[in-house]
């Protein structure tokens, strides 16, 4: 017979109760392999928070032990109110103060072509002359690492259809934002670097094309190749004067070089004079991004110091999750004698260890540190509850020790005696592949599939159980049916 659930007859039957009654008994030691089973899950699940809360501490102390980019090498930079400049530092600024003056902010090189009666047919002649088409060449600065002068030509064809001067130069101006959309299409040039053409109504019966460059500064000016019919010298749109009047040109002085173009930004910086090609210079100051925002002839102190707002964000975050570790442990270490309840950690030598050292690390004194440098949380401001927990009782303390040695408060973290270094050593052995909670882990994993394998057996058991008394009561069944005839037979015989 093919095992099947005993769902699958009728439950109301007394038989079928009774089969029910006695796999419900016989399940008892399935229930308490699922009880086990369970309460390894929440054992691993414990295992897993306290793994969470460690190695949120952990990378706290892998930042302020890293050599490389040690969030205590963090700088600020006090910048006037004026609004004249604005500017951010990297840790490989140096400390100091400096004066600045901008003189000139970087622009877009902008032409224009003459001024043209709207309604005029002008250019419709000269295309009529030229043979209906034209051809010319925009160069825009398009720099690479290996090519920083590097420019790119972008060729730009124009057949027009229409007649008046307007309407003419508007499909100019279309032909060369197309030709510059294609130029980035095919990778030439990026977005940022093409070119913008637009018609412009100075009044209801004038017309003019614009053009401007993608980006600011002597080294993006625009250049020209013209067409073979002079377009270009006819629309005065390349020529080297700056416009005036009815007349095309440059809106802004390109000049011959970085010094003399006025496309160039130009500024003062600690008495030296410097010209770029954008108003966001990172290469005037090592490690400092300097962003201009409008002229401002008169010299403004500014400042680089220790990032102190950083720096102090950072040992906050350290001590909410250290809080959070010893918090935990401890609150799973607990043991409440009069309700007989014990920790998951109670008995835990490994936990309670680690809470241990990681308080006595952080109450003793960083040794190796210069007179006047920090020794003691204390001397951040930093106090030590009677829980063993940390608490930032003085913020301007530590705003002032940070202010007045950076590096000292860098060392007593993560200098060769600092609580980084102690404390990290300490819970790297848990966290790390193959540590402490890695294998433990593994041992109620494995513990938990021994389970699971019992129970599926005993499922299979119980199933087979179910219909082996299913057969037994069939047959009592079918032997009392076989009496009762019988009987019936003899009651017939005898009448008795």
């Amino acid at each position: 017979m093919a095992l099947s659930s005993i769902a699958a007859y009728n439950v109301d039957d007394p038989y079928e109760k009774l089969i029910s009654s006695m796999i419900a008994i016989e399940r008892q030691p399935q229930f308490r392999l699922k009880e086990q089973q369970a309460e390894q899950k929440r054992l691993k699940a414990v295992l897993s928070d306290a793994d969470s809360k460690l190695s949120a501490l952990h990378a706290v102390l892998k930042r302020f032990t890293d050599v490389f980019n040690t969030p205590f090498e963090a700088r600020s930079v006090t910048v006037p109110a004026s609004g004249v400049f604005s500017a951010s530092a990297t840790d490989k600024a140096d400390f100091g103060s400096h004066t600045l003056s901008v003189e000139r902010l970087a622009r877009v090189d902008t032409r224009v072509s003459n001024q043209r009666t709207a309604s005029a047919t002008t250019l419709k002649d000269f295309f009529a002359v030229n043979g209906g088409s034209q051809t010319f060449t925009i160069h825009v600065a398009s720099p690479r690492d290996d090519d920083p002068a590097r420019r790119v030509a972008v060729s730009v064809s124009v057949t027009p259809t229409g007649t008046t001067d307007k309407e003419i130069l508007a499909e100019l101006s279309s032909a060369i934002n197309t030709a510059m959309d294609q130029a980035v299409e095919d990778g030439l040039i990026d977005s940022t670097e093409k070119a913008q053409a637009s018609l412009v109504t100075e009044t209801s019966d004038t017309a003019r094309l614009s053009l401007r460059s993608g980006q600011t500064g002597f080294a993006h000016r625009l250049e020209f190749s013209d067409s073979a019919a002079g377009l270009l010298s006819a629309l005065e749109l390349n020529s080297d004067s700056v416009a005036s009047g009815t007349a095309g040109g440059q809106i802004t002085a390109v000049g011959t070089s970085d010094a003399d173009s006025e496309l160039n930004s130009k500024f003062v910086l600690d008495g030296l004079t410097l010209y770029r090609s954008t108003n966001k210079i990172d290469d005037a100051l090592e490690g400092v991004t300097l962003s201009l925002h409008k002229v401002s002839t008169e010299a403004e102190a500014f400042s680089v110091s220790p990032g102190a707002d950083a720096i102090k964000t950072e040992i906050k975050d350290f001590i909410a999750k250290y809080n959070d570790v010893l918090t935990f442990i401890a609150k799973k270490s607990a043991v409440n004698v009069e309700e007989n309840a014990r920790g998951d950690f109670s008995n835990d030598t490994a936990f309670r260890s680690l809470r241990y050292d990681l308080r006595n690390n952080v109450a003793a004194q960083v040794t190796g540190q210069p007179e006047g440098a920090p020794s003691w949380l204390s001397d951040l401001g930093i106090e030590i509850n009677n829980d063993g927990t940390l608490k930032l009782a003085d913020e301007a303390k530590l705003t002032e020790a940070v202010r007045r040695d950076s590096t000292g408060v860098q060392n007593f973290f993560s200098g060769p005696d600092g609580i980084a270094q102690r404390l990290i050593r300490q819970v790297d052995s848990f966290v790390r592949t193959n540590g402490i909670i890695d294998a433990r882990q593994k041992v109620f994993d494995d513990h938990i599939k021994r389970l699971d394998t019992q129970i599926k057996t005993w499922d299979t058991r119980l199933l087979r159980r179910e219909e082996q008394l299913r057969m037994q009561f069939a047959r009592l069944q079918e032997a009392i049916a076989i009496f009762q005839g019988q009987q019936q037979s003899l009651f017939g015989i005898y009448g008795y």
